[in-house]
C-alpha cells in the first residue's frame, strides 16, 4: 500500500460504509472537476469483519432469512445522497437477474400489499445485494478518479490511536488471527449494529442470527420474547417459519401451525405494537413544519419542550381530521391486540382522508426530516422525559409496519400461539439458577402479582443505546482509553461546542445525562472529547456514524439518517481537502 498524503479510513464495512464511501467519492469527484482537488493525493482504506463489502449485519444472508423484508419503504431506503428511491430503482433494473440468481425472490412486494400505496418491501438480503453492489460501484469510480483504494475484508479493527499527525490503527487479520499496524490521517467508526454477549443459558440477547435462533430453541417450547417492535415481529417470523401462512376464501391471512408450533408471549411496558403504514396524502403541514421550527429555535435560542412540540402536532391533526384529538387512546390504546390490530391494518389499506389516504402518517411523514435537530435540541430534562416516556410511543408511529407483515402477526395472534402482554412500570426479570428458568415479575391490571415462567428468553427490542454494551475489543479500547466518551454533557446548544468551553460550563449545576451514544458533535459527526483540564474538544481526526450514535442521533441507523450523517462527514472531510 503506497503512502498518499491523505489517507481515510473507513471501519465498518456494512450501509453506513457504503454510504460514507458514495458521498465521499462524490465530493472528490465534484471538487476534482473544478480543479480544487487532486485525487491522486488521497487514499481510503476499508476494513470489515465479514468477506464481503456492503451487507453488514443486517443485510446479510448469513443473518435474515428471505421471509425477513425490509421494513422501510424501499423508495426510502437508497444510500446516495439527494435519491432515496435510489434502492428501488436498482431492484427494478436488476430484479431479472436477482430471480435468477435468489430462486425465493418475488416480484415487488406491493402485489402481497393491499394498502393501495406505492410502498414496495423487498427481502433484506437484497438490499444487501444492492449495497454490494454500489460499494463495488463507488469503489471504481474512486479509482477511475485516481483514488488509492485499500480493501481489507474479514478484517477486525481493534484499537485506535489518536494524535496530533493523524491515527494508528491495530487490525486483526480474522483469517491468521496475526495483528498489525496501519496509519491514516482520519478515520470514519462505522462498526454498525453489535450483539451484546450474556452468559446466561437459554437467553438469547438479539433474535440473529436467526438459524442460531431456530435451532437452539426446540419445538413445542414456550418463549418469551421481550418487546413488541419490528425486531420481535421478525423473531415471530423466524420461529414460526415452520407453519404455512395461506389466504383463505375471503382474502384473509390465516396461519397453519407446525406440528408442535412453538408458542410465544411478547412483553413490553406499554404493550404497544407498531402501527401500519398507509398511503401518504397531499395534505401539507401548516403547523408541524421547518419554517416554525427554526423559528422557535431562534426564539428560543436552540432549546425545545415537548410541550411546545406537541402543541404544534395536535395543532397539525386538528386543523387536518377538523375535530379534537382522543390522546389518551393515542397513548394508551384500549382493546385486545388482535382487535387494534385489525384496525391499524384496515386504517391503512383504507385510509382515513378523501383519497384513501392515512393523514397522521402524512403529516408525521413531513416531520422526519426535522426529527433529528427536534431530538438534538431538546432541554435536558425534556430529552431525559421523551427516552423515559415517549421513546416507545414515538417508534410506533414512526418504524411503522408494512401491511403484509401486519397480517402475518394478525394470522398468529388469532391462531393461538402469540399474545402481547403489557408489564407497566414497575416489573423485574430474574434468572433462577437452581431450577434454571427465567421470570418475569409484574403487576396486573387489578394490582395483583404475576409470575409468569420460561426456560427460553428472547431479547428482541432492538439494539441496545449504550456503546458500553459493545462486546468488541475496538469499543472496549475505544472507552478504557478516552479516545470516545458517552454522551453525558448536555449543553445548552448543541451548537455551543468549542475549545474554550468545558464540562462545567455545559451544564447547569449537576445536569447531565448519560445517553450511551458515542459523543459527537452533529454537525460534522466529530467525535467529542474531554480533556484532563476538563476542556471540551472536538477531534479533528476521528468521526463516528450509525448505530453507535443512536443515543444521541435519534435516527441514526435509519437510511435516511445515515445518509445525512455520511454527507456531513464528507463535506467536512472535502472542506479540509481544498
Amino acid at each position: 500500500m503506497k503512502r498518499v498524503p491523505f489517507n481515510f479510513a473507513i471501519i465498518g464495512g456494512g450501509l453506513s460504509a457504503v454510504a460514507m464511501l458514495c458521498q465521499f467519492v462524490d465530493r472528490v469527484r465534484q471538487k476534482a472537476a473544478r480543479g480544487r482537488l487532486d485525487p491522486s493525493k488521497i487514499g481510503i482504506q476499508v476494513y470489515e469483519k465479514q468477506d464481503s463489502f456492503g451487507p453488514g449485519f443486517p443485510h446479510s444472508d448469513k443473518f435474515a432469512l428471505p421471509f425477513h423484508i425490509t421494513n422501510m419503504c424501499a423508495a426510502d431506503m437508497g444510500v446516495i445522497d439527494g435519491r432515496p428511491g435510489d434502492f428501488e430503482a436498482w431492484v427494478a433494473a436488476n430484479l431479472e437477474n436477482l430471480q435468477q440468481r435468489f430462486a425465493w425472490i418475488v416480484a415487488p412486494s406491493s402485489g402481497h400489499d393491499t394498502s393501495g400505496q406505492e410502498c414496495n418491501h423487498y427481502p433484506r438480503a437484497i438490499m444487501g445485494e444492492y449495497l454490494k453492489a454500489r460499494f463495488q460501484e463507488a469503489v471504481q469510480a474512486a479509482q477511475g478518479l485516481g483514488l488509492e483504494v485499500n480493501l481489507f475484508p474479514q478484517s477486525e479493527v481493534v484499537d485506535l490511536k489518536a494524535s496530533d499527525t493523524g491515527v494508528t490503527l491495530r487490525i486483526r487479520d480474522l483469517r491468521s488471527q496475526h495483528d498489525y499496524t496501519r496509519d491514516a490521517d482520519r478515520a470514519l467508526l462505522a462498526t454498525g449494529h453489535w450483539i451484546e454477549k450474556k452468559d446466561r443459558t437459554r437467553y438469547f440477547s438479539s433474535p440473529w442470527p436467526a438459524r442460531e435462533l431456530m435451532r437452539k430453541i426446540p419445538a413445542g417450547a414456550k418463549v418469551a420474547v421481550i418487546g413488541t417492535s419490528l425486531s420481535a415481529i421478525e423473531t415471530l417470523l423466524t420461529l414460526t417459519a415452520e407453519g404455512k401462512f395461506t389466504r383463505n376464501r375471503t382474502g384473509r391471512l390465516v396461519y397453519e401451525p407446525a406440528e408442535n408450533s412453538r408458542t410465544f408471549h411478547l412483553y413490553s411496558r406499554m404493550g404497544l405494537l407498531p402501527k401500519v403504514r398507509g398511503k401518504m396524502g397531499r395534505y401539507r403541514n401548516k403547523f408541524l413544519n421547518r419554517e416554525t421550527l427554526d423559528g422557535l429555535l431562534i426564539e428560543n435560542r436552540g432549546t425545545l419542550d415537548l410541550e411546545t412540540i406537541f402543541k404544534l402536532l395536535n395543532s397539525e391533526l386538528e386543523a387536518a381530521y377538523g375535530q379534537a384529538i382522543d390522546w389518551d387512546e393515542i397513548v394508551n390504546p384500549t382493546g385486545r391486540p388482535a382487535d387494534l390490530l385489525q384496525k391499524y391494518i384496515d386504517d391503512a389499506v383504507n385510509g382515513d382522508g378523501p383519497e384513501g389516504e392515512l393523514i397522521w402518517q402524512t403529516i408525521l411523514h413531513q416531520s422526519f426530516d426535522m426529527v433529528r435537530d427536534i431530538y438534538l435540541n431538546l432541554a435536558l430534562e425534556e430529552r431525559r422525559r421523551f427516552d423515559k416516556n415517549y421513546t416507545s410511543l414515538f417508534f410506533t408511529h414512526a418504524a411503522t409496519q408494512p401491511v403484509f407483515n401486519a397480517e402475518k402477526l394478525l394470522a398468529l395472534l388469532k391462531a393461538g400461539i402469540v399474545d402481547v402482554i403489557k408489564l407497566g412500570e414497575k416489573y423485574r426479570l430474574v434468572k433462577d439458577n437452581d431450577h434454571d428458568f427465567y421470570e418475569f415479575i409484574y403487576e396486573g391490571d387489578r394490582g395483583d402479582l404475576n409470575r409468569d415462567v420460561y426456560r427460553y428468553v428472547v431479547n428482541a427490542r432492538g439494539q441496545a443505546r449504550s456503546l458500553e454494551t459493545d462486546p468488541s475489543e475496538l469499543a472496549k479500547n475505544l472507552l478504557a482509553s478516552g479516545t470516545v466518551q458517552i454522551e453525558e454533557f448536555r449543553p445548552v446548544s448543541h451548537n455551543a461546542y468549542s475549545g474554550s468551553q468545558n464540562a462545567g460550563e455545559a451544564n447547569t449545576a449537576g445536569a447531565s445525562y448519560k445517553t450511551g451514544s458515542i459523543w459527537i458533535d452533529p454537525d460534522t459527526h466529530q467525535i467529542m472529547q474531554v480533556g484532563p483540564d476538563e476542556k471540551i474538544t472536538k477531534s479533528s481526526k476521528v468521526y463516528a456514524v450509525g448505530a453507535i450514535t443512536r443515543g444521541q442521533i435519534i435516527n441514526a441507523s435509519m437510511a435516511d439518517g445515515i445518509v445525512q450523517a455520511t454527507s456531513r462527514i464528507a463535506d467536512d472531510l472535502v472542506t479540509h481537502l481544498s
